[in-house]
């Protein structure tokens, strides 16, 4: 994995496409969660909101990812960009508008893959935190 600069969201610009995206009531509650939350699991998301395992988390953090950047394409594009230069086989995941793949004290991926956790990992960017307001 590379170590690239990942484009900062401009929180405005964000906000205003949330409102613009026509996200499901389950979107949005996702994309609080995370936001309130900061780091998470898809068992956790799916326990602490009472949703249905399927379809996975993460391809409803996809689908509202992409139906939020058609409002800031520019942005992401350089973010579907940045997250296929930061994929180790080359892949973009368009949920990395919102969140990405965390790393443990060793700088290694926090992935069942990995030997070193039970489930994926990730983490709300931090211009979109917003557990401590």
């Amino acid at each position: 994995m590379t170590n690239v600069i990942r484009p900062i969201t401009p929180i405005n610009d964000f906000e205003k496409a949330m409102t613009f995206a026509n996200l499901s009531e389950k979107e949005y509650e996702i994309i609080e969660y995370i936001r309130y939350t900061g780091i998470f699991s898809q068992p956790m998301i799916t326990k602490d909101l009472r949703i249905e395992s399927k379809p996975p988390v993460f391809s409803i953090i996809c689908e509202a990812s992409r139906k939020i950047g058609t409002h800031i394409p520019a942005h992401f594009a350089a973010v579907r960009k940045w997250s296929k230069m930061i994929n180790p086989n080359g892949v973009r995941w368009d949920g990395d508008l919102i969140c990405s793949a965390i790393k443990n004290i060793d700088g290694e991926l926090l992935t069942p893959e990995n030997r070193n956790s039970l489930y994926d990992f990730l983490s709300v960017h931090k211009e979109l935190f917003t557990g401590i307001s």
